[in-house]
């Protein structure tokens, strides 16, 4: 049995690694396909966990698996034709906030490619993207093949993510990051910048816990600019830092988020972004759980969807922000603000409109902190979300966003059920 359990390595990393080239050339339409060759990366990735290797090793293993989306155009997710557009953009100097592709597309014809790429709903609307992300995108186009130096800057996010993660937890909770099928998918594979947010997010956890407060302002800064969900963790920071170092923080957050800001500044500015960020949790809904039970409830006494999601979209931001109140109010010590973290971000992500698989990178990343199986509970589960592509309109039945969503609560509910996933995933 030892023997066997020696060499097991040998026999998953080539099984492995022949699921991520297959799983790289499946399109969204392909549903039952993509499910099937996730679940067994899935399996694979528990197999891999429990093996032993050198440090080293590990890098080089997780190296190849992201390695092997590299000469492949993403099939699962559009978003990349919008991130080429913005940076297309920058790069002609013209402020990508300002303007709808529906009102470019007549000037830049040339990028006609681009624009039915993304759809109608990203051509329809303002850019939501950061402005770090904004740099990136225009690196990658400056650079002539910006899909492949896409890859390489989340690669390299990737390993940092590793490094930090197994020094803020441990090697066997920074694997679960590193090695996750959905963080590779999601992340090297459909293109999604969250691994490069998350490598801000926790470099400045990191920092924060050296001592070194305004480095982390900076690095908590950076994470901001590059997605907007860091955001609601700020408050969780105010009663950990003395009040010379909190100001220091305060300091060295605002003026990074000024000197990358006031390069896109224009009178214009401000309505757009706006608009375009109030979309994402007023007007648009997809893969939801706990809103989808609540809508189903407002079905049946003749309440419209689109007047259940502006209320309840104003209503979930609202709670979300007494939660982060409360729970700053309870986090007097540094690992508290590591749990709290955590865990409102998961009950954000359960009560949210909108939750895309790659939404969870950040949970998988804080939970690799935190020490806790839900989140890699539920990056199995939400790969039932792409077969909402197939339905019209697109959304799941009841009992698929059950199967996706219950396993996840009873988790959180239930310590016997935790102690078990703890015991078969880790």
């Amino acid at each position: 049995m030892q023997s066997l359990k020696r060499y097991s390595i040998y026999i998953l990393l080539p099984l492995t690694l022949l699921g991520y080239y297959l799983l790289s050339q499946v399109e969204r339409s392909e549903v039952l396909m993509l499910i099937s060759l996730f679940s067994l990366l899935f399996i694979s990735y528990i197999g891999l966990l429990k093996l032993k290797t050198t440090h080293l090793g590990w890098i080089l293993i997780g190296l190849c698996f992201r390695l092997a989306f590299i000469g492949y155009t993403p099939l699962l997710s559009q978003d990349y034709f919008r991130f080429i557009w913005d940076g297309n953009l920058l790069s002609h100097g013209i402020n990508p906030y300002l303007y709808l592709p529906n009102e470019l597309i007549a000037i830049f014809g040339q990028w006609e490619y681009l624009y039915s790429g993304m759809g109608p709903m990203s051509a329809g609307n303002y850019t939501n993207y950061p402005m770090i992300n904004q740099l990136l995108f225009a690196l990658g186009v400056l650079s002539t093949k910006p899909i492949f130096t896409y890859r390489i800057i989340l690669i390299l996010a990737d390993l940092i993510n590793f490094k930090l993660l197994t020094q803020l937890s441990s090697q066997t909770w920074g694997l679960i990051y590193w090695l996750s099928p959905l963080v590779i998918l999601e992340g090297v594979g459909n293109l999604h910048f969250e691994p490069v947010m998350v490598a801000f997010l926790v470099l400045g956890l990191y920092l924060l816990k050296q001592g070194k407060h305004l480095k982390s302002s900076i690095a908590l800064a950076a994470s901001v600019l590059l997605k907007l969900i860091p955001m609601m963790f700020a408050p969780l920071l105010l009663k950990v830092a003395k009040q010379k170092q909190l100001k220091m923080m305060v300091f060295g957050f605002i003026l990074t988020l000024a000197l990358f800001t006031t390069p896109f500044l224009d009178p214009w500015f401000f309505a757009t972004y706006s608009e375009s960020v109030s979309l994402w949790f007023s007007n648009f809904e997809f893969n939801a759980g706990i809103y989808r039970i609540i809508k189903e409830v407002g079905a049946l006494f003749g309440v419209q969807d689109w007047q259940m999601i502006r209320f309840y979209g104003k209503a979930h931001s609202l709670a979300i922000i007494v939660l982060a109140l409360k729970f700053t109010w309870e986090c007097d010590r540094f690992s508290q603000v590591l749990d709290k973290s955590y865990l409102l971000l998961l009950i954000y992500l359960l009560s949210a409109p909108t939750i895309h698989p790659w939404y969870l990178i950040t949970l998988i990343a804080l939970g690799t902190i935190s020490k806790q199986p839900s989140a890699i509970l539920w990056s199995l589960t939400i790969i039932l979300s792409y077969v909402a592509y197939e339905m019209t309109p697109i959304e799941l039945p009841l009992w698929l966003v059950a199967l996706q969503f219950v396993p996840v609560v009873v988790s959180l509910t239930s310590s016997s059920f935790r102690s078990f996933l703890e015991k078969k995933l880790l």
